[in-house]
Protein backbone atom coordinates (compact mmCIF):
# COMPACT_ATOMS: atom_id res chain seq x y z
CA UNK A 1 0.00 0.00 0.00
CA UNK A 2 1.34 3.55 -0.79
CA UNK A 3 1.72 5.81 2.43
CA UNK A 4 0.91 9.45 2.40
CA UNK A 5 4.55 10.22 2.92
CA UNK A 6 5.60 8.12 -0.44
CA UNK A 7 2.97 10.00 -2.16
CA UNK A 8 4.65 13.06 -1.02
CA UNK A 9 8.36 11.52 -1.36
CA UNK A 10 6.92 10.67 -5.15
CA UNK A 11 5.33 14.18 -5.67
CA UNK A 12 8.47 16.33 -4.82
CA UNK A 13 10.95 13.53 -6.91
CA UNK A 14 8.88 14.37 -10.01
CA UNK A 15 10.08 17.68 -9.90
CA UNK A 16 13.86 17.39 -8.76
CA UNK A 17 15.03 13.86 -9.94
CA UNK A 18 15.42 13.59 -13.63
CA UNK A 19 15.47 9.49 -15.30
CA UNK A 20 18.17 8.08 -14.92
CA UNK A 21 20.91 8.61 -17.82
CA UNK A 22 22.96 5.03 -18.97
CA UNK A 23 26.61 5.79 -19.15
CA UNK A 24 29.73 3.10 -19.44
CA UNK A 25 30.67 2.06 -16.27
CA UNK A 26 33.47 -0.13 -15.08
CA UNK A 27 32.72 -3.87 -14.80
CA UNK A 28 33.10 -3.93 -11.25
CA UNK A 29 33.30 -7.08 -9.23
CA UNK A 30 31.86 -10.18 -10.36
CA UNK A 31 31.06 -13.98 -9.36
CA UNK A 32 32.26 -13.12 -5.71
CA UNK A 33 33.03 -16.64 -4.50
CA UNK A 34 34.10 -17.75 -1.21
CA UNK A 35 37.40 -20.67 -1.61
CA UNK A 36 40.37 -21.86 0.67
CA UNK A 37 38.83 -19.73 3.68
CA UNK A 38 38.77 -16.18 1.61
CA UNK A 39 36.66 -13.95 -0.65
CA UNK A 40 37.86 -14.34 -4.91
CA UNK A 41 35.87 -12.82 -7.12
CA UNK A 42 36.61 -11.78 -11.31
CA UNK A 43 37.76 -8.68 -11.37
CA UNK A 44 38.22 -5.90 -14.49
CA UNK A 45 37.12 -5.76 -18.30
CA UNK A 46 39.40 -8.96 -18.73
CA UNK A 47 37.74 -11.03 -16.11
CA UNK A 48 40.89 -11.38 -13.99
CA UNK A 49 40.48 -13.68 -10.70
CA UNK A 50 41.78 -12.34 -7.71
CA UNK A 51 41.72 -12.62 -3.97
CA UNK A 52 40.37 -10.09 -1.79
CA UNK A 53 40.20 -8.35 1.38
CA UNK A 54 36.61 -9.30 2.27
CA UNK A 55 35.94 -10.83 5.39
CA UNK A 56 33.87 -14.34 4.50
CA UNK A 57 31.59 -14.30 7.45
CA UNK A 58 30.47 -10.63 6.91
CA UNK A 59 30.43 -11.04 3.40
CA UNK A 60 27.79 -13.96 3.62
CA UNK A 61 25.59 -11.77 6.39
CA UNK A 62 25.63 -9.00 4.22
CA UNK A 63 24.33 -10.81 0.97
CA UNK A 64 21.53 -12.33 3.10
CA UNK A 65 20.50 -8.85 4.62
CA UNK A 66 20.91 -7.60 0.53
CA UNK A 67 18.46 -10.89 -0.51
CA UNK A 68 15.99 -10.56 2.87
CA UNK A 69 15.22 -6.53 1.75
CA UNK A 70 13.45 -7.37 -1.46
CA UNK A 71 14.90 -4.19 -3.05
CA UNK A 72 15.21 -5.06 -6.86
CA UNK A 73 18.65 -3.12 -6.81
CA UNK A 74 21.06 -2.43 -3.33
CA UNK A 75 24.58 -2.78 -2.65
CA UNK A 76 26.27 -2.83 1.31
CA UNK A 77 29.77 -1.81 1.61
CA UNK A 78 32.36 -1.78 4.64
CA UNK A 79 35.36 -1.41 5.38
CA UNK A 80 37.86 -0.73 8.26
CA UNK A 81 38.31 2.52 9.50
CA UNK A 82 41.69 2.65 10.85
CA UNK A 83 43.45 0.84 7.33
CA UNK A 84 40.63 1.55 4.88
CA UNK A 85 40.51 -2.23 4.06
CA UNK A 86 37.02 -3.55 2.83
CA UNK A 87 35.33 -5.53 4.84
CA UNK A 88 32.10 -5.98 2.51
CA UNK A 89 30.96 -5.80 -1.43
CA UNK A 90 27.62 -6.81 -1.84
CA UNK A 91 25.62 -6.43 -4.78
CA UNK A 92 22.17 -6.82 -5.80
CA UNK A 93 20.87 -6.25 -9.20
CA UNK A 94 21.49 -6.92 -13.31
CA UNK A 95 25.33 -5.29 -11.83
CA UNK A 96 27.81 -4.29 -9.30
CA UNK A 97 26.09 -1.14 -7.85
CA UNK A 98 28.79 -1.02 -4.58
CA UNK A 99 30.43 1.25 -7.12
CA UNK A 100 28.09 2.58 -9.47
CA UNK A 101 26.32 5.67 -8.56
CA UNK A 102 22.64 4.54 -9.44
CA UNK A 103 20.84 7.18 -6.81
CA UNK A 104 20.56 10.42 -5.96
CA UNK A 105 22.82 11.60 -3.06
CA UNK A 106 19.10 12.68 -1.38
CA UNK A 107 19.82 14.07 2.60
CA UNK A 108 23.43 12.34 2.51
CA UNK A 109 24.35 15.66 0.84
CA UNK A 110 24.22 17.49 3.69
CA UNK A 111 27.05 16.03 4.97
CA UNK A 112 29.11 18.21 2.50
CA UNK A 113 27.00 21.02 3.08
CA UNK A 114 27.41 20.96 6.90
CA UNK A 115 31.48 20.01 6.15
CA UNK A 116 31.53 23.86 3.83
CA UNK A 117 30.05 25.65 6.61
CA UNK A 118 31.82 24.29 9.36
CA UNK A 119 35.42 24.59 7.81
CA UNK A 120 34.51 28.08 6.67
CA UNK A 121 33.63 29.07 10.00
CA UNK A 122 29.99 30.65 9.13
CA UNK A 123 28.20 28.15 12.16
CA UNK A 124 28.88 25.97 15.14
CA UNK A 125 27.01 23.22 16.55
CA UNK A 126 25.10 26.36 18.98
CA UNK A 127 24.39 28.44 16.32
CA UNK A 128 20.19 29.00 16.02
CA UNK A 129 18.68 28.50 13.01
CA UNK A 130 14.81 29.57 11.81
CA UNK A 131 13.54 28.19 9.39
CA UNK A 132 10.16 27.21 7.18
CA UNK A 133 8.70 24.42 5.44
CA UNK A 134 10.90 22.51 3.56
CA UNK A 135 9.57 18.86 4.37
CA UNK A 136 9.12 17.37 0.33
CA UNK A 137 10.31 20.27 -1.61
CA UNK A 138 12.14 24.02 -1.34
CA UNK A 139 10.57 26.32 -2.84
CA UNK A 140 11.31 29.92 -3.23
CA UNK A 141 8.63 31.28 -0.18
CA UNK A 142 10.90 29.19 2.35
CA UNK A 143 14.03 31.30 2.05
CA UNK A 144 12.48 34.08 2.83
CA UNK A 145 11.65 36.09 6.33
CA UNK A 146 13.06 34.32 10.15
CA UNK A 147 11.39 30.91 9.79
CA UNK A 148 8.54 29.85 11.88
CA UNK A 149 10.51 27.02 13.63
CA UNK A 150 14.01 27.35 15.53
CA UNK A 151 16.60 24.93 15.90
CA UNK A 152 20.33 24.77 16.60
CA UNK A 153 22.73 23.70 14.16
CA UNK A 154 24.34 20.71 16.07
CA UNK A 155 20.56 19.10 15.58
CA UNK A 156 20.32 19.93 12.14
CA UNK A 157 22.00 17.07 10.54
CA UNK A 158 20.82 14.00 12.51
CA UNK A 159 16.95 15.37 12.61
CA UNK A 160 17.84 16.05 8.53
CA UNK A 161 16.10 19.06 8.40
CA UNK A 162 16.09 20.49 4.89
CA UNK A 163 14.91 23.88 5.57
CA UNK A 164 18.17 24.74 7.50
CA UNK A 165 20.47 23.23 5.28
CA UNK A 166 18.80 25.54 2.10
CA UNK A 167 18.54 28.49 4.04
CA UNK A 168 22.47 28.71 5.42
CA UNK A 169 23.78 27.07 2.04
CA UNK A 170 21.93 29.75 -0.06
CA UNK A 171 23.37 32.09 2.53
CA UNK A 172 26.82 31.38 3.03
CA UNK A 173 28.47 29.37 0.33
CA UNK A 174 28.73 29.11 -3.44
CA UNK A 175 28.83 26.39 -5.95
CA UNK A 176 32.44 26.27 -6.11
CA UNK A 177 32.44 25.36 -2.13
CA UNK A 178 29.87 23.11 -2.35
CA UNK A 179 31.77 21.05 -5.76
CA UNK A 180 35.50 21.03 -3.79
CA UNK A 181 33.72 19.78 0.03
CA UNK A 182 31.78 17.12 -2.65
CA UNK A 183 35.17 16.14 -4.37
CA UNK A 184 36.97 16.41 -1.00
CA UNK A 185 33.91 13.84 0.24
CA UNK A 186 33.64 11.24 -1.98
CA UNK A 187 30.67 13.23 -3.47
CA UNK A 188 32.13 13.86 -6.59
CA UNK A 189 34.50 12.04 -9.04
CA UNK A 190 36.29 8.59 -8.07
CA UNK A 191 37.27 6.90 -4.75
CA UNK A 192 40.93 5.96 -3.92
CA UNK A 193 40.57 2.77 -4.69
CA UNK A 194 43.14 -0.28 -6.20
CA UNK A 195 40.74 -1.37 -8.75
CA UNK A 196 38.81 1.15 -11.43
CA UNK A 197 35.29 2.33 -10.51
CA UNK A 198 32.46 5.43 -11.77
CA UNK A 199 33.08 8.23 -10.48
CA UNK A 200 30.13 9.89 -8.51
CA UNK A 201 28.49 13.14 -9.27
CA UNK A 202 27.60 16.56 -7.82
CA UNK A 203 25.19 18.60 -9.58
CA UNK A 204 25.07 22.35 -8.27
CA UNK A 205 23.18 24.26 -9.97
CA UNK A 206 24.50 28.48 -9.94
CA UNK A 207 21.21 29.91 -9.26
CA UNK A 208 20.28 30.73 -5.56
CA UNK A 209 17.41 28.45 -5.35
CA UNK A 210 19.09 25.82 -7.04
CA UNK A 211 21.94 26.36 -5.05
CA UNK A 212 19.15 25.96 -2.12
CA UNK A 213 17.67 22.74 -3.12
CA UNK A 214 21.49 20.86 -3.60
CA UNK A 215 22.52 22.62 -0.32
CA UNK A 216 19.33 20.43 1.18
CA UNK A 217 19.88 17.27 -0.77
CA UNK A 218 17.65 17.83 -3.39
CA UNK A 219 19.20 17.72 -7.04
CA UNK A 220 22.70 17.19 -5.85
CA UNK A 221 23.67 14.48 -8.06
CA UNK A 222 24.45 10.50 -8.20
CA UNK A 223 26.50 8.80 -5.70
CA UNK A 224 27.92 5.66 -5.09
CA UNK A 225 27.42 3.35 -2.01
CA UNK A 226 31.75 3.53 -2.23
CA UNK A 227 31.66 6.92 -2.41
CA UNK A 228 29.15 7.05 0.52
CA UNK A 229 31.56 4.63 2.57
CA UNK A 230 34.27 7.05 1.41
CA UNK A 231 32.68 10.10 3.05
CA UNK A 232 32.05 8.34 6.66
CA UNK A 233 35.36 6.52 7.07
CA UNK A 234 36.89 10.24 6.19
CA UNK A 235 34.85 12.00 8.90
CA UNK A 236 35.82 8.84 11.40
CA UNK A 237 39.36 9.27 10.61
CA UNK A 238 39.41 12.97 11.51
CA UNK A 239 39.28 13.89 7.94
CA UNK A 240 41.95 12.47 6.65
CA UNK A 241 41.35 10.22 3.39
CA UNK A 242 42.49 6.84 3.67
CA UNK A 243 42.74 4.82 0.45
CA UNK A 244 40.27 1.66 -0.06
CA UNK A 245 41.98 -1.61 -0.27
CA UNK A 246 40.66 -4.41 -1.96
CA UNK A 247 42.87 -6.56 -3.45
CA UNK A 248 44.72 -8.87 -0.99
CA UNK A 249 48.36 -8.47 -1.02
CA UNK A 250 50.70 -11.33 -2.67
CA UNK A 251 51.69 -12.50 -0.09
CA UNK A 252 48.85 -12.54 2.18
CA UNK A 253 48.14 -16.08 3.78
CA UNK A 254 46.22 -18.56 2.13
CA UNK A 255 42.99 -18.70 4.68
CA UNK A 256 41.64 -15.70 7.04
CA UNK A 257 41.51 -12.24 6.65
CA UNK A 258 43.83 -10.51 4.36
CA UNK A 259 45.58 -7.46 6.02
CA UNK A 260 45.77 -3.90 4.80
CA UNK A 261 48.23 -1.38 4.77
CA UNK A 262 47.05 2.08 5.75
CA UNK A 263 47.63 4.42 2.93
CA UNK A 264 46.84 8.27 3.60
CA UNK A 265 45.69 10.61 0.46
CA UNK A 266 46.10 13.72 1.80
CA UNK A 267 43.28 15.82 4.06
CA UNK A 268 39.52 16.73 3.21
CA UNK A 269 38.75 18.29 6.73
CA UNK A 270 40.34 20.32 9.09
CA UNK A 271 40.46 17.55 12.58
CA UNK A 272 38.29 19.61 14.55
CA UNK A 273 35.64 19.88 11.59
CA UNK A 274 35.54 15.81 11.29
CA UNK A 275 34.62 16.12 15.06
CA UNK A 276 31.98 18.11 14.80
CA UNK A 277 30.61 16.24 12.38
CA UNK A 278 31.14 13.21 14.33
CA UNK A 279 29.21 14.57 17.17
CA UNK A 280 26.61 16.03 15.04
CA UNK A 281 25.89 12.58 12.79
CA UNK A 282 25.59 10.66 16.65
CA UNK A 283 21.91 12.52 16.85
CA UNK A 284 20.80 10.50 13.82
CA UNK A 285 20.85 7.33 16.23
CA UNK A 286 20.07 8.71 19.19
CA UNK A 287 16.92 11.14 18.54
CA UNK A 288 17.06 11.62 14.68
CA UNK A 289 15.73 9.76 11.75
CA UNK A 290 16.55 6.35 12.80
CA UNK A 291 16.15 6.44 16.33
CA UNK A 292 13.56 4.18 16.09
CA UNK A 293 15.59 1.84 13.76
CA UNK A 294 17.93 1.59 16.49
CA UNK A 295 15.56 0.38 18.94
CA UNK A 296 14.37 -3.45 19.81
CA UNK A 297 10.62 -4.32 20.20
CA UNK A 298 11.41 -4.34 23.86
CA UNK A 299 12.53 -0.76 24.00
CA UNK A 300 16.15 -1.62 24.52
CA UNK A 301 18.72 -0.23 22.31
CA UNK A 302 20.52 -2.00 19.50
CA UNK A 303 24.10 -1.84 20.20
CA UNK A 304 23.49 -1.23 23.69
CA UNK A 305 25.28 1.91 24.61
CA UNK A 306 27.85 2.35 22.14
CA UNK A 307 27.63 5.13 20.22
CA UNK A 308 26.76 4.71 15.94
CA UNK A 309 27.04 7.99 14.13
CA UNK A 310 25.29 7.96 11.11
CA UNK A 311 23.36 9.71 8.07
CA UNK A 312 20.07 8.44 6.23
CA UNK A 313 18.59 10.02 3.24
CA UNK A 314 15.51 8.66 0.97
CA UNK A 315 14.16 10.16 -2.33
CA UNK A 316 11.72 8.74 -4.74
CA UNK A 317 12.74 9.17 -8.63
CA UNK A 318 14.26 7.54 -11.81
CA UNK A 319 12.94 4.97 -14.28
CA UNK A 320 11.59 2.63 -13.54
CA UNK A 321 10.23 4.41 -10.20
CA UNK A 322 12.45 3.43 -7.32
CA UNK A 323 12.05 4.49 -3.22
CA UNK A 324 15.94 5.13 -2.85
CA UNK A 325 16.59 4.57 0.96
CA UNK A 326 20.39 5.37 2.42
CA UNK A 327 22.29 4.62 5.57
CA UNK A 328 25.68 5.43 6.25
CA UNK A 329 27.63 5.05 9.37
CA UNK A 330 30.79 4.30 11.15
CA UNK A 331 31.08 2.72 14.86
CA UNK A 332 31.86 3.06 17.70
CA UNK A 333 31.42 7.21 16.97
CA UNK A 334 33.69 7.71 20.01
CA UNK A 335 36.61 5.13 18.98
CA UNK A 336 35.80 4.37 15.08
CA UNK A 337 36.53 0.79 14.05
CA UNK A 338 34.27 0.15 10.67
CA UNK A 339 32.15 2.39 8.44
CA UNK A 340 29.33 0.70 6.56
CA UNK A 341 27.22 1.71 3.45
CA UNK A 342 23.92 0.64 2.80
CA UNK A 343 22.04 1.84 -0.25
CA UNK A 344 17.91 0.16 -1.48
CA UNK A 345 16.81 0.80 -4.63
CA UNK A 346 13.10 -0.09 -3.13
CA UNK A 347 10.35 -0.56 -5.52
CA UNK A 348 6.64 1.12 -5.11
CA UNK A 349 5.98 -1.67 -2.53
CA UNK A 350 8.76 -2.07 0.03
CA UNK A 351 9.82 -4.40 2.85
CA UNK A 352 12.57 -2.58 4.84
CA UNK A 353 14.73 0.44 4.36
CA UNK A 354 18.70 0.98 4.54
CA UNK A 355 18.46 2.04 8.38
CA UNK A 356 17.40 -1.53 9.22
CA UNK A 357 19.49 -3.20 6.93
CA UNK A 358 22.88 -1.41 8.61
CA UNK A 359 21.85 -1.62 11.91
CA UNK A 360 22.02 -5.47 11.71
CA UNK A 361 25.30 -5.60 9.49
CA UNK A 362 27.05 -3.53 12.71
CA UNK A 363 25.32 -6.20 15.36
CA UNK A 364 26.55 -8.88 12.81
CA UNK A 365 30.05 -7.29 13.45
CA UNK A 366 29.94 -6.15 17.24
CA UNK A 367 27.90 -9.27 18.31
CA UNK A 368 31.09 -12.14 17.26
CA UNK A 369 33.42 -9.88 18.68
CA UNK A 370 31.91 -8.68 22.21
CA UNK A 371 30.17 -10.66 24.78
CA UNK A 372 26.73 -9.43 25.80
CA UNK A 373 23.11 -8.71 24.42
CA UNK A 374 24.10 -8.12 20.67
CA UNK A 375 26.24 -11.25 21.03
CA UNK A 376 22.70 -13.28 22.47
CA UNK A 377 20.65 -11.78 19.81
CA UNK A 378 18.74 -14.31 17.79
Amino acid sequence: MRSRLYLALAAAAAVWIAPAVASPAPPGVRKLHVEGGAVHATVGAKGKQVRLTLDPELQRAAERLLARSGAPEGAIVASDVRTGRILVWASRGDRDYVAAPLAPSASLFKIVTAAALLEAGKVNVATPVCYTGGMSAITARDLQGRGATCTVFGEALGRSINGVFARLGSQHLTPADLRQKARDLGFDGEVPIDIPVAPSSAEIPADSLGLARASAGFWSGKLSPLGALFAMQTIANDGERVRFSLLAPPDAPARGDAPATRTADGRALRADVARTLRSMLDVTTRRGTCAKAFRKPDGTRALGSMPVAAKTGTLVGGRPARMFSWFASFAPSDRPEIAVSVMLANDITWRTKANLVGRELLETYFGRKRPGPVARRR
